[in-house]
Formats: C-alpha cells, structure tokens, sequence
C-alpha cells in the first residue's frame, strides 16, 4: 500500500485511448434506426466494400435475433460471416476506416460480433443451475461542469481561455433514458453469458442535478478535458455507495468544440474504482452523443451507438478484470496487448478483442475465482448473518497482498490494550473499529487513507456459498489475503458449519448443527444440547471440550476435493458418520440396487468381504465413497478396502451394519444388516424369508405386496438412514401397500403385533 499521489493519477492511467487517422468527412447528421438509413446517410452501400457491409448486417440481425431470442438463427448468421472473414485473420484490416466520417468500431462491429459469439452460445446452452445474483449498475448523470476552457491553439497551450459552466445534454435523460439504454443493451447481455448466467446487470439512473464537477483542460497531448470522479462519488448518498457494484459517470463535456480543434482528440474518461473496489465506467455526455474528433464525425446514429459503444464497454471492462486478477498478468504495463509479443504462446488472433476472448477462455473462466463472486462489490445486508458471527480477535495476524511490491503491502491486525489497529511493514499504524453489521472494519480518524475503510471478504465456494471466515481485506480496491488459520493453505474449517444427521438416527441426539456465533464454533443438537468445538485445521478436525459428555474426543471431517473447492461431507465421532444433505438437488444421489442380506457367521471367523459395487450404484456415473460402521465394534470391526466392505471380529453375539456410499455432491444411499455371530452356522440368508409375513417385491416403485399379514399387525416403514418414520396407505384387505408417495430410499417396514408384541421387520428399496 503505498500513497497514490491523486485519485486523478489511478484514473488517467487506466484511459483508453486509440487514434484512427480519417480523410473523409461526414455527409451529415441524421437520424438513422435503420440498417438502410445508415448507408443512406453515409453515400449509400456503394461506398463501403462488400466485407463492411455484411459485417454490418450481420451484426445488426444477429442482435436482432439475439432480442427475440432466436439462437439457432444468430449462430447460424455468424457462422456464416466467420466462414468469409475468418476470427483473428488479416482480412479485418480491410475494414479498419468507415467511410464519410462513421464509426462502427475498427475492424467493423467486429468486437461486437466476438461478444455475441458468447452471448450466443449460452443462449444456445443456459445453465438452469445458475444461483443468479443481481449487479447493481447506476449511472450517475452530472447536471453540470465549470471550468477554462481554450478556445485557440495559444490558450490551449498555455492552459488559460474562458471560464464556462456546461450543462448535461438533455438527450441523456430522453425517453427514460434510451440512448444510454441502447449503448449498455450488447453489454449487459455479455456479463450474464460469460458468468454462465450467474449475473444479471440491474440498470439505476442517479440524477446528481445540483452538483457542478470542476472540469480543466491539459495543455500536452494527449489531451485531458475532464474532472476528478472521486468529487462525483463524494456527492452520493451512503447508501447509493454502498449498495451499487457498479458505477458509470456522464458529466458535460468540456472538449473545446471550436474549428480550430477538429483535428485534435481529447480523452474525457475511461476506467476507474469506487472505494469497494468496483468499476467506474467514466465518460462525458457527449460520447454516447456525438463521435469524438479522432474516431468520426457528426451524432451518433442508432446504427453507430449500437456498434461502437460495446468496443469501448468492453475495452473498459477488461481493464478491471485484469486489475482484480493481478496474479494471472495479463495486464502489467498498461494495454500490454497491443504488443502480439506480449500474448501468451496459447493465444490466438491479432486483434484487442481476441485477446480479450482468449484470455475469458483461457485464464479467467478456468480460475477458481469465478467472475460473478469477484464483480459483486456492495455491502450485501444477505451476508448479515455470516458477519454477525465474526470476532475482532479472529481476525488477528498478517495479511499482504498477493504481489508485495513494497512495506506498504504487508501488514497486520493488532491489539493494543482494547484497541485494534492495521499495522504495516513500513511501521505505520492506524485505528481500525469493527463494524461487522457494515461488513467492514472502519479506519480511524489517524488514518492516511481519510475515508478508506477495510471491507471484509468472506469465504465463499464455487457454488456461490458463504461462510463467516475471513480470508481477506479489500482496502482501496486491493486485496490483502489472511496468511494463517486455513486447512490444506487455502481453506478456511467453517467449511464444517451446517447441519448433519447421523446414520443411524435414533433419537434428536443424533441430528444436529455446527454453527459459529461471536468467532466460537459449536455444536448443537436438535435435543437441546450445546458443546463448544476447538477447530484443529491440522488435522481437520473439532476436539469437544469439559462443556460435552464426551470431552477430548474429536469430530473427524469427511472432506472432498473438487477442482476449485473443498466440501465437508460430514464427520466421524464415536464410530458412528454424521452426514450434511447434498449439496445440489440436480445430481441424482447413489442408489442400493442390492440389498445386503443378514448374516449368520461363525465364531472366530477370521473375515468375511463384500464387493460394494454390486450394493450401491450412480446413476449419473459419478465416483463413490465407501464408509461402513458397527453397532458393537468389540463383536464385529469394519473396514474399507479397495471398494469392498471387510468384516473382522469373532465373539458371539449380534449386532448390526451401517454400509454406505456418497457422491462428491454429499448425495448418500445406506444399507444396514444383521450380524450374528454363533458356534454354529446356518445357510446365509435373509432373515425376513423364515418369517410368516413375506414381502414383494424388496425393490419397489409404487406398491409393497404382502402375505401372511393379519389385522392383529400394525404397520411401519422407517427410512434406514435418517430414522425418519412414513405412514404407508393400506388397501382394504391389507395387503398392498401403496408407497408412491414415498421418497426415494431404503427402508425397513416392520410389522408389530398388537396381541403378542411380537415384531418383524422387512428391507424395502424404493425407487
């Protein structure tokens, strides 16, 4: 962290700025919403060649088809184009200038079209699964600007001239705001395919009528005719700062529009940051206007607005995405991409928007970061909970950037006597006060950054889930990462909040939460029990305390890892699994497809195996766990060996076997036997067959045929995992027992007689 020298500093260095030489001249303005009324404007489709003109036309009717929502069509159209002209060829240079003063970006449309290639192709595929999230998007319109302004050659070069007051152009705010509608419509559209659907840009319109932006003009190319943007975020409300992600801002402009200035191109805005770290789209009024010297001539018709702003949204944006992925360098100097020299060896194309695409594909989607968890920016209240479970004294210790670069970039949270201070390597400290209800700890008053606070930024998985564990600091739009506290260096044990059932469930013992209030980890049961958990992240694991019956034992996590992720998928305590639900409701938990029969072994029996894949099964082809436990471990021990179930153990007696089986999604299927251990053995056998009451079949989908049931018997079916006790609907004679309403699972119906207390029990998998 070191001083920026002015916030106008960061901002002039994130501009963007390309100069296209023009040797023609407009013909003049006109109104054009047309495909046809643009060239008639511009000299008719004569004076663009054949490549400009199906560029044009088939970005015109793909977007159309886009709107309507015809994929298959746009794919089509685009395919078609790329087959002549393909991506990244030389060919684009042919279509570099438009004619008479137009603009429809360099090459033509064409970084449109390599966005709509995107947006196609989720339309052609939209995730279903997406956990969409809305970004909040104002655009703040500035009712006006003052300041010098040249009006010759000699006063711009000696930074003197008339003393003006701008006032926005009123075509912003036309017709609920249309023309800036139209130039963010391709834009939002590609945020929410290249998030896979997992963001929606939500447009706010912030009328800052009164304010009046101080506005200069610099007197060395390149040309600066703008203001400070921190004076316009200064000038919104608390709330509107805190609950946007996004900002874009329009001022008047204050480009010399004199003769003598034709020529000459003035930057006016470009890519900043808000104090949260989110982007600040920043451009004067007149860019979504009117074409600036450099890249046209006359207004923007719809035509233009369409094509060409997308370029400099997307130009802009990138610039972000590389800032807030400083670990993957795709941008170190500045549009290092205009250097080919500087792409990655992978990359192809030539062009700034290939190597946009390329790094999408290629770096960003594939981090582990995802796009839609690093552009939500706002002080999500969502997150209330997970913050208000936070301690100061957690967050305790170092914290750095990823790339230090100096004594500024490192630091640490401090106590000094009831006080908390941010402390860095170059030994410079400043108050900090928890706010954990902002989200954020507030610096104090000795701060060198006035107005710069510590926002918090909580765990959250590839699936979108957020956890109350700190992993880093965003201070002036940069990340410090906590550096300790975390299992296997990246993970943080709340991982292991949640709720989770044990098999088997046979009591409110047995089902319960690990929950964190106030930086201390517990559990809970649904008896009413409540035990303090000391986190080990070592050996991932929670060791119980003197507060639970059961002190020095331990919770063993069950953890998984995916590519970007690890789950918890329950723990281990006292020999019995606990397990959380499935994580996703989409993928199809394991099934039993074959019972386990009971069984009758013989004393001293040295061991019995069991080959699990012809137990349990996926459906969808996923991987499983295999996890098995006793009811009597001094009668029978279980284990797990390459994929089969192995039984040890030799004195006499019963017991019963827990097998189950898990998916990466937390999806489980059990089963459970009997274990009977005797100096004779008899034939290895199901139990229920020896019994009066009979069962058909064992594998059901919507009705239980059953024999020898008189109506001296009650009836029930209990779920073999969760305890869990269904009322089955009997027919008349009481022997069909409809199960259609049943979920999907393994089950015991065990039948009660009301005159003898006798009870029989049956295995049921339901499908």
């Amino acid at each position: 962290m070191v001083y920026l020298q002015s916030i106008r500093f960061y901002f002039f260095h994130l501009l963007f700025v390309v100069f296209f030489p023009l040797t023609t001249l407009a013909q003049g303005d006109c109104e054009a919403t047309t495909l046809d009324q643009f060239f008639e404007c511009y000299g008719g489709k004569k004076v663009f060649n054949n490549h400009a003109v199906k560029a044009l036309t088939t970005f015109v009717e793909v977007e159309e088809a886009i709107e309507a929502g015809n994929f298959v069509q746009a794919k089509a159209m685009m395919d078609d184009i790329y087959k002549t002209y393909p991506i990244g060829d030389n060919i684009w240079w042919n279509v570099w200038e438009a004619p008479n003063g137009a603009n429809v970006g360099s090459p033509h449309c064409y970084y449109g079209l390599r966005m709509m290639e995107d947006i196609v192709a989720y339309g052609l595929k939209p995730n279903p699964q997406a956990k969409v999230k809305k970004v909040n998007m104002n655009i703040v319109l500035v009712g006006c600007s003052k300041g010098i302004l040249p009006t010759t050659k000699e006063e711009l070069a000696n930074g003197t001239g008339q003393f003006v007051t701008h006032t926005l152009n009123s075509k912003l705010k036309e017709n609920n705001y249309r023309i800036i509608r139209q130039s963010l419509n391709l834009f939002v559209k590609y945020i929410k395919a290249i998030t896979n659907g997992a963001l929606d840009v939500h447009l706010g319109f912030i009328e800052l009528d009164t304010l009046c932006l101080p506005v200069s003009v610099s007197k060395e190319k390149p040309y600066v005719a703008s203001g400070d943007y921190g004076a316009v975020l200064n000038a919104l409300t608390q709330q509107a700062k805190d609950t946007t992600d996004w900002f874009m801002i329009n001022y008047p402009s204050h480009v010399p529009d004199f003769p003598v200035f034709d020529d000459e191109s003035f930057i006016t805005g470009g890519m900043g940051a808000d104090n949260k770290g989110g982007p600040v789209f920043i451009a004067d009024d007149k860019w979504v206007v009117r074409k600036p010297a450099h890249l046209g001539k006359g207004n923007y018709t719809d035509i233009e607005r369409r094509t060409y702003l997308p370029q400099w949204l997307q130009h802009e944006f990138f610039h972000h995405l590389y800032r807030i992925y400083p670990e993957l360098k795709l941008e170190v100097n500045g549009h290092d991409w205009f250097d080919r020299k500087f792409w990655a060896s992978d990359f192809t194309g030539q062009f700034e928007t290939d190597y946009y695409s390329e790094t999408l594909h290629k770096r960003l989607l594939l981090d582990c970061e995802p796009l839609a968890k690093k552009l939500i920016t706002r002080i999500d209240t969502s997150n209330a909970p997970a913050y208000s479970a936070l301690s100061i004294d957690e967050l305790l210790g170092p914290y750095s950037l990823e790339n230090v670069q100096n004594a500024w970039h490192e630091g640490s949270i401090i106590k000094q006597e009831n006080k908390y201070f941010w402390k860095n390597k170059a030994n410079v400290q400043w108050e900090v006060i928890p706010r954990f209800d902002e989200g954020k700890l507030k610096t104090g008053n000795d701060s060198p950054y006035k107005g710069q606070d510590f926002f918090l930024q909580l765990y959250q998985n590839i699936e979108g889930d957020v956890y109350p564990s700190v992993i880093s600091l965003k201070f002036n739009g940069e990340f410090y990462k906590k550096r300790f506290d975390f299992m296997r260096q990246t993970f943080p044990i709340e991982l292991a909040l949640g709720n989770y059932t044990r098999v088997p469930a046979n009591n409110a013992q047995h089902k319960g939460n690990v929950i964190k209030s106030q930086g201390k980890i517990l559990w809970q049961n649904d008896a009413g029990d409540s035990w303090s958990l000391i986190p080990n992240t070592a050996s991932e694991s929670f060791s119980l305390t003197s507060s639970s019956p059961t002190p020095n034992e331990k919770f063993r996590l069950i953890l998984v890892n995916t590519d970007c992720d690890v789950h918890t998928l329950g723990f281990k305590y006292l020999n019995y699994y606990y397990w959380k639900p499935k994580r996703s409701a989409y993928n199809e938990s394991p099934k039993v497809i074959k019972a386990i029969d009971n069984l009758k072994l013989e004393t001293d029996f040295e061991k019995y195996s069991l080959t699990l894949s012809t137990i349990f099964a996926d459906t969808q082809g996923d991987s499983l766990l295999f996890f098995a436990t006793s009811n009597d471990t001094s009668l029978i021990n279980t284990s797990i060996q390459n994929g089969k179930l192995i039984l040890t153990g030799g004195k006499d007696g019963n017991t019963t076997i827990y097998v189950m089986a898990l998916d990466n999604n937390g999806g489980l299927a059990a089963d459970e036997f009997d274990v009977s251990v005797k100096t004779e053995v008899s034939a290895i056998g199901n139990v229920a067959d020896t019994q009066r009451i009979s069962v058909s079949p064992t594998v059901a989908d919507d009705f239980i045929f059953v024999t020898g049931l008189s109506p001296d018997y009650t009836v029930e079916l209990v779920s073999a995992i969760t305890g869990h006790k269904e009322v089955p609907i009997s027919s008349d004679n009481a022997q069909m027992i409809d199960i259609h309403l049943v979920p999907s699972g393994t089950y015991f119906l065990i039948f009660t007689n009301n005159i003898t207390g006798e009870v029989q029990r049956s295995k049921i998998i339901v499908y």
